[in-house]
């Protein structure tokens, strides 16, 4: 799975009002807000696990990038949301999408 976004984020502590346990497994799933706008998005993680209070840089994919697409920009804040904010950070890098692919018509 080919991601849309590197995120750099740190995961609040649970004294912090985070996550109690850690994050871990092949994907994470939960939404991104992103310029108040919330988009459900898989974090790839590929056995890495998330520990609350650490920071992070991880790929990211979105479930519906088209939705997000405009609000992608490196350096753009976000935050990840489960039930209550679990996690912030900023967007580091944008990948290519399906659009940067299509052909221009020639005149």
């Amino acid at each position: 799975m080919q991601p849309d976004a590197l995120i750099t984020l740190r995961f609040l502590s649970s004294e912090e009002g985070g996550r109690l346990q850690p994050a871990g497994g092949r994907t994470f799933g939960c939404p991104m807000i992103i310029d108040g706008e919330g988009y459900d998005c898989r974090l790839l993680l590929d056995g890495l696990v998330l520990q609350p209070g650490k920071l992070y840089e991880v790929p990211v994919k979105f479930l519906r990038r088209d939705y997000a697409d405009e609000r992608l920009h490196v350096g753009t804040p976000i935050t990840l949301w489960e039930g209550k904010t679990i996690a912030s950070g900023t967007i580091s890098r944008v990948y290519p999408g399906p659009q940067a692919a299509r052909l221009v018509p020639q005149a």
